[in-house]
């Protein structure tokens, strides 16, 4: 019990000592700690795709679009595996051309390089494999339509497991039941159930791709679910037979649908969207230009598309806890920092023998697409909230800042892995790297707080639901946030003519307030910079008299975090933080 209270007052006496405080709900509308102006990006390709003028031309657009580093690698990947952990990625983009993103490379290269950039056993970046049919198809993921990130708000499924309740609106078919459908509208939070539809859905699914939804007012999909038989190259609509239904198939660059009987109709897309092989069997395996991957990135208008590059199986792991970070357990994560939690909880419960789990694709399934892109799941309509709310709360300290990871339960349920397509446990990523690390107090059963992630097991097969409203936490202490705004130094001899006051509010939402007060005329610059240094506005560049001014700042479509802003006047600055809160 003592050693308890001494924990509490440890935090308790770190609270107050602290420089600013500031609280992040992780289930925020278009949330994210994460983006191209407060992270870094490596670029890493091959030096035989380097050479090529137009792959050459989608390497260096990237390195452009994220203000990224590029590591060019000849006979290994492993050559370039120091470098690029010295520079601490937050995401890795893998360029490749079709021969180099085998499933040899993603089974045997990849995942263990990823997990290799650190001593821990976990992923230590978010990646993607940026590749296509052509150098094209490539060049459009990184710069074309959708490259900046969309919203997930209709959902198309090939198959009932699409968990229409959580999207705005959408259409999940049988694979099983011929004429079976369920429908989710905007302003409800449940589903329709039909079973009008066609025995064939080969070229229902395909118009509707095409074309839209007609009942949304042709609405496009926005995310395409598939699920039961596969290959690289088909996906076969009926299960576990074919019986009537046909096929989607994949040739030279083209997605088209082979009904039961009649014509082909091509699947021509360029509507920005997921392709998400949730149950199939290598349907993420590329092998040539035939395969579905990057048919469907040339012609289905996939800009992210994730699938097995092995085996589909009743213990996989990877695709149930993507999904459910995507909306079921968490709502704010893009689809790629989802599929990077999923595969944390995969390898938490494979080094924890989680009851109840089995999981044999640790390193199974790809995702080909920018890491980056802010793909997130749309609060428009009415939909089921995830499981839980996620609260991370960062206090500034002098010498170390005082985290504090927090869960509360929305409803009654079950915080951990609870079936193949079920729950996973609260995890988050952090919106910094965390460096000595020392956990003061935690109500889970276990936790692992690694430089990039937290991840909180509370809970697992065989034990009680947590009941609505309930609690979990960990705080710990890690280094201060690394930034490359160097605080100014102060000459103690020197006159001050400037002063520069906090913000107000601090921390906001999206317009503040900056104030200050010049003693002599001066020409005055004030300008505000990200954590890694780089500008991301000028707010004054000019002359100005003697007298107090104000200022507001728009953060509009920036992501939530902390921001610096210098003020400039004469030979003095001065530098304060501020925290963007969505």
């Amino acid at each position: 019990m003592k050693s308890l209270i001494t924990v509490y007052l440890i935090i308790v006496i770190l609270l107050f000592a602290n420089v600013s405080i500031f609280a992040q709900n992780t289930n925020n509308k278009n949330h994210t700690f994460l983006d191209k102006q407060t992270t870094t990006y490596a670029v890493v390709v091959r030096q035989s795709t380097y050479d090529d003028p137009d792959w050459q031309a989608v390497t260096d657009s990237l390195v452009a679009k994220y203000q990224g580093q590029l590591f060019i690698w000849s006979s290994t990947l492993y050559d370039v595996q120091d470098a690029v952990a010295a520079y601490q990625p937050t995401y890795v983009g893998f360029v490749c051309t079709l021969s180099n993103a085998s499933s040899a490379f993603i089974l045997g290269y990849v995942w263990n390089f990823i997990r290799g950039l650190d001593d821990d056993e976990y992923c230590d970046a978010i990646w993607g494999i940026i590749t296509g049919y052509s150098a094209d198809d490539a060049m459009n993921l990184v710069t074309g339509t959708g490259s900046s990130g969309f919203e997930i708000k209709t959902v198309l499924g090939g198959t009932t497991s699409c968990d229409l309740v959580y999207y705005t609106q959408g259409i999940g078919t049988s694979e099983c039941t011929y004429g079976s459908y369920y429908v989710k509208h905007p302003d409800s939070s449940g589903t329709t159930a039909y079973t009008d539809g066609p025995t064939d859905r080969t070229n229902w699914l395909v118009t509707m791709i095409n074309e839209g939804i007609d009942i949304f007012d042709y609405d496009p999909v926005d995310i395409f679910y598939t699920s039961g038989h596969g290959n690289y190259n088909v996906w076969q609509m009926h299960y576990p037979d074919p019986d009537l239904e046909g096929f989607f198939r994949s040739s030279a660059g083209q997605v088209y649908g082979d009904p039961h009987s009649g014509a082909d109709t091509n699947i021509n897309s360029t509507h920005p969207k997921i392709y998400f092989g949730l149950g199939n069997c290598k349907i993420g395996k590329i092998s040539g230009g035939s395969s579905m991957a990057p048919s469907w990135i040339h012609s289905g208008g996939a800009h992210q598309y994730t699938g097995y590059v092995i085996n589909e199986g009743s213990g996989s792991h990877q695709h149930g806890g993507t999904k459910a970070y995507f909306y079921k357990v968490a709502r704010n994560y893009t689809w790629a920092e989802s599929f990077f939690l999923a595969n944390q909880a995969l390898k938490f419960d494979i080094l924890n023998n989680t009851p109840g789990t089995d999981p044999p694709d640790l390193n199974g399934s790809a995702l080909y697409g920018d890491p980056a892109l802010q793909v997130k799941m749309s609060n428009e309509g009415v939909f089921r909230e995830p499981l839980f709310t996620s609260n991370l709360t960062i206090n500034e300290g002098i010498d170390k800042d005082t985290i504090t990871y927090k869960i509360t339960m929305n409803r009654e349920g079950s915080p951990g892995f609870n079936g193949k397509w079920g729950e996973r446990h609260p995890a988050t990523i952090l919106p910094f790297r965390a460096e000595n690390i020392e956990i003061l107090y935690t109500d889970a059963i276990e936790t692992v707080v690694e430089d990039n992630f937290v991840l909180m097991y509370i809970w697992y097969q065989g034990e009680p639901t947590l009941a609505e409203g309930e609690t979990r936490e960990v705080t710990f202490l890690c280094n201060q946030l690394y930034t490359n705004i160097e605080e100014p130094v102060i000459n103690e001899s020197q006159d001050i003519n400037v002063e520069l006051y906090q913000n107000v509010p601090n921390p906001f939402n999206r317009l503040s307030v900056i104030s200050y007060k010049l003693l002599v005329p001066e020409k005055v610059t004030l300008k505000v910079y990200n954590m890694l240094g780089h500008e991301v506005a000028t707010l004054i560049n000019e002359q100005k008299q003697t007298g107090e001014y104000k200022v507001e700042f728009d953060g509009s479509g920036l992501s939530e975090g902390i921001y610096f802003y210098r003020l400039s006047a004469g030979d003095q600055s001065l530098v304060k933080k501020m925290v963007l809160m969505e």
